[in-house]
């Protein structure tokens, strides 16, 4: 869990939640695989999230979806998500935007191939706001 920090803002220290931001690459499969889960709890100012998805392959789209979860223990993730961004298809070569704007636990990116047997790799980079 991120730490808070103190700044001064012109003359007055405030107290800020910690950034966290990373950079995941992989090889999509034939069923959904969880390619980023982020602990957003206690980060930026609210716990969003602001995710770039790319898919680096040349020749074969991939499916993505977002889910998030407003309650996690210990990396075990309640049985109840919300579909920030439901199934959708992201072209070869092509990146999305992705601006997670409520605040949850985590937040959980799955991919998986578009087409039953051909793999595709993706890039996934994020930080907290």
């Amino acid at each position: 869990m991120a730490g808070l920090f103190t700044i001064n803002v012109g003359g007055i220290m405030e107290s800020r939640a910690e950034i966290k931001s990373g950079k995941k690459t992989g090889t999509t499969t034939t069923a959904y695989v969880e390619a980023l889960r982020v602990d957003t709890r206690g980060c930026g100012v609210e716990g969003l999230t602001l995710l770039l998805l790319k898919n680096t392959g040349a020749t074969y789209d991939l499916l993505y979806k977002v889910d998030g979860y407003p309650y996690d223990v210990d990396g075990t993730l309640s049985g109840l998500s919300y579909a920030e961004k439901a199934e959708t298809t992201l072209a070869q070569a092509t990146q999305v935007l992705i601006d997670v704007s409520q605040g949850y636990a985590a937040l959980v990116v799955s991919v998986m191939n578009a087409e039953t047997t051909n793999a595709t790799t993706y890039q996934l980079d994020w930080t907290t706001y």
